[in-house]
């Protein structure tokens, strides 16, 4: 597609007619990042000042922001003539108005929508590959070139989140269309990385279990176990209880679903 795209499912990237261009700098990059983030939404003023300089603000912090809005307009226009448009003002703040072709966030939640609907006609091949899709345009860590800390603080945690949840069912498509033994590898580095996300080392465990690894599956519950216990003083929550229970009883009703 012509005109600008932008990506920001792991670094801030932009590209014209499919070549990479160059960024803004400073607060028109983080400014850009922020009207992505939720393209097609009015971003308030108050919460583009924040994102801005937090409670660093300039003398006249409006004036700052309406430069820095009519400087990001240039960037657009240079990049791609007639792309300024895209970025109008409205009431009480500013809106960048991009389309699935032209940003990664965007198609990725389109996919993962599409992937909710496979799921409700049980077409589960389709809904893993329309996972995978949204999956695969992660590229790394959310916006880790994009200096602002409330982004960070707040946006950034709500997008990783998203992913995760499309991580968590993609895995859980998968123990349900069998791929019990493939799984375990993904499902190990998951925990790895995640060690407080319960949710993995019950997929973990689950994908042991239905694999004949049932030392493994209950070495697993001891790790995450200790590592609760140790970190916050909790034992593991209820799902991941009775998934060890079943497991120990061998509960065919249970492990074999």
């Amino acid at each position: 597609m012509n005109g600008v795209c932008l990506k920001v499912l792991g670094p801030l990237e932009a590209a014209v007619d499919g070549r990479r261009a160059e960024l803004p700098k400073g607060g028109q990059r983080v400014l850009l990042a922020a009207l992505a983030l939720n393209a097609g939404q009015v971003v308030p003023l108050e919460q583009l000042l924040d994102h801005l300089w937090g409670d660093r603000l300039p003398d006249r912090p409006r004036g700052a922001l309406y430069s820095c809005v009519s400087r990001l307009r240039q960037w657009l226009d240079r990049h791609s003539p007639g792309s300024a448009e895209l970025l109008t003002t409205s009431s009480g703040g500013y809106v960048l108005e991009l389309g699935p072709g032209e940003l990664d966030l965007l198609r990725f939640r389109g996919l993962t929508r599409e992937a909710a609907a496979a799921g409700e006609r049980r077409d589960l091949a389709a809904q893993s590959a329309r996972l995978r899709e949204a999956l695969a345009l992660w590229r790394g860590p959310v916006l880790a070139n994009v200096r602002s800390d409330t982004l960070q603080q707040t946006e950034v945690p709500r997008l990783t989140e998203e992913y995760l949840r499309a991580v968590e069912r993609r895995c859980e498509v998968g123990l349900e269309l069998g791929e019990h033994d493939g799984m375990v590898g993904e499902l190990r580095a998951l925990t790895d990385r995640y060690p407080f996300r319960e949710r993995f080392w019950w997929q973990l465990m689950l994908a042991l279990s239905r694999s004949g690894r049932r030392v493994e599956a209950l070495a697993a519950y001891r790790k995450v176990s200790s590592q609760l216990r140790a970190e916050f003083g909790v034992d593991p929550d209820l799902e991941l209880r009775r998934l060890q229970m079943a497991i120990l009883r061998d509960d065919h009703s249970v492990l074999s679903r």
